[in-house]
């Protein structure tokens, strides 16, 4: 894995967010080793991945408790943002009990939060009407995996983005990009630049380089190319994979961390 991250490194990935939290076993140990051994900056997520993957105690936990679980992560763990967060298809009375837990914690701890739709960007904009509803500020959220939702005319994408939050084109660097890039280019010719959020959402063994597979850079290996060639100018691509990423992470803690 040192070595995936330093070959990132080299093809000029500068911070990696990692959508993993404690439901899915996540070590900060490691997290930390591996930061320090290939000095790639890693932003450790916190939070609840989905319905399928949730401990069997969510099911029964009152909202409250679930913020006082969510808040306790931020306090012991050196966690930068809550994320994924997801639904796994339509969503779920629990996913919704959750979504509520996490727009409340965020606002007890202003950490930026980034979800995962069922595919194809099933209820994205539920997700954000509970988010907003529990005191969310849009610019503080990315709406994940919208590049799945195939519509030439991005009606969805539009709306998120006009209510000021981040659309999350991150499942990049393979056979899907072609649709992306044309949805992307009609987003950015929209106006909506500002809005956007990239990511490569590389999580199988089969992604990494030492596999043959493209590795942690993907998204600006293959994807980020193949942008530029349809048309997309140097200022925009910069604005997109450095300003708009920098932007959503800054946050101020609202108390001294560990």
């Amino acid at each position: 894995m040192v070595q995936e991250l330093t070959a990132a490194k080299r093809e000029g990935i500068g911070c990696i967010v990692d959508g993993g939290h404690p439901d899915m076993g996540r070590s900060v140990a490691f997290l930390r080793q591996l930061s320090m051994q290939s000095q790639m900056p890693i932003v450790a997520g916190a939070g609840l991945y989905t319905q399928p993957f949730y401990p069997a105690a969510i099911a029964t936990m009152s909202e409250d408790e679930i913020v006082g679980t969510l808040v306790k992560q931020v306090e012991q763990d050196p966690v930068g943002a809550f994320g994924e967060i997801g639904s796994w298809d339509d969503m779920t009375p629990t996913e919704r009990k959750v979504f509520r837990a996490i727009g409340r914690a965020h606002v007890a701890t202003n950490l930026p939060i980034f979800t995962h739709t069922g595919i194809p960007g099933k209820a994205a904009l539920e997700q954000l009407d509970l988010l907003e509803d529990a005191g969310v500020k849009p610019d503080r959220v990315v709406i994940g995996h919208l590049g799945n939702l195939v519509d030439a005319n991005v009606a969805v994408q539009k709306a998120i983005c006009r209510r000021g939050a981040f659309v999350g084109f991150d499942r990049q660097g393979g056979p899907a990009d072609g649709d992306q890039v044309q949805m992307a280019l009609a987003l950015i010719n929209a106006g909506y630049a500002d809005n956007l959020m990239f990511s490569s959402d590389l999580a199988r063994e089969t992604f990494i380089q030492r596999n043959g597979g493209p590795g942690y850079a993907k998204t600006l290996s293959v994807f980020v190319p193949k942008l530029k060639a349809a048309g997309a100018n140097d200022e925009v691509l910069r604005k997109i994979t450095v300003d708009n990423p920098r932007r959503f992470l800054a946050f101020v803690p609202k108390k001294r961390r560990p």
